[in-house]
């Protein structure tokens, strides 16, 4: 059994138990290794301690009871193994820089440490072989996009921090935003394509967020308008069997595993890559699918 396979033993474990009591003498003997090394490799391949790990998952599977219930927050701070309301509130701010009384009465979007699925790092795929991998089906492939596409939205500078933290998500908001005002931009697609685009901004730590959906070639008042120039590009794409799987949870392992595990392993650099990322929601009803494009240098 490889490092990475125990380890998820005990990912598994500790989400199917995660209103028990967890002690890491138990998740060393699922994952049939000694307590020293069982730590070490957890703290390696999951990026928190035991403990750390375990704070973070109950604190995410207990804050959607904030909204969806009026149950007194001691009472789930009870159900998720926090002995008190002071001690769930200071790892809920811990983890989200906000108190869960101050999330539960606003209408602010957060993000969360999600439950790894550690094969998507250690498996490597040839280009063109689908890889299936929790719940999720992921491929990628050279493409050559043949004529100039046109993108009308919003567009901020954001923190480049927000990309993959826990906490207050500026990114969905500015989805929320180009979703309210979408039926009044003139020049977009009928039910075309929406993508959200990342590039570097010449302010150090930030990047520019662009949210928009397809569109023609003219301009619409007030609004940013995004072309993608033709060429050749890197596109891992991936699909789910539902929207709401595919953007919070797919989404992440998708890109960890494209950048972290796939480039890497084909030895290509970002160095090598323009400046730029796109996403592209292909479908969000039936069959959805996220295609991810980077675009190498030099390649006209």
């Amino acid at each position: 059994m490889h490092a990475w396979e125990a380890i998820q033993k005990s990912v598994d474990y500790i989400e199917e138990h995660i209103k028990e009591e967890l002690t890491i003498e138990d998740l060393a003997k699922v994952s049939y290794l000694s307590l020293y090394y069982f730590q070490k490799l957890f703290s390696r391949l999951v990026g928190k301690t035991v403990n750390e790990y375990i704070k973070a998952r109950r604190v995410a599977n207990a804050k959607p009871l904030l909204r969806s219930t009026d149950r007194r927050i001691a009472d789930i701070a009870l159900e998720y193994g926090f002995n008190s309301h002071e001690t769930f509130t200071k790892a809920f701010k811990e983890i989200y820089g906000i108190t869960p009384d101050a999330y539960r009465k606003s209408k602010i979007l957060l993000t969360d440490f999600l439950k790894p699925d550690l094969s998507i790092y250690y498996t490597l795929v040839d280009e063109g072989v689908p890889l299936m991998v929790d719940d999720m089906v992921l491929e990628i492939n050279q493409r050559k996009l043949e004529k100039k596409e046109y993108y009308t939205g919003i567009s901020r500078q954001v923190d480049a921090r927000e990309m993959n933290t826990a906490g207050v998500n500026t990114l969905i908001e500015l989805w929320d935003e180009f979703h309210e005002k979408k039926d009044t931009i003139p020049n977009l697609a009928e039910d075309g394509l929406e993508i959200d685009y990342f590039t570097t901004d010449a302010t150090p730590s930030k990047v520019q967020y662009f949210v928009g959906g397809l569109s023609d070639s003219s301009e619409a008042a007030g609004f940013d308008q995004f072309c993608l120039e033709s060429g050749d590009f890197y596109v891992c794409t991936f699909e789910a069997e539902n929207f709401k799987y595919l953007v919070e949870d797919a989404l992440y392992k998708a890109n960890n595993y494209f950048f972290g595990t796939w480039l890497q392993k084909h030895d290509i650099g970002m160095e090598e890559m323009e400046p730029f990322l796109i996403q592209k929601y292909v479908n969000v009803t039936n069959d959805p699918k996220i295609e991810i494009w980077i675009k190498p240098t030099n390649n006209e």
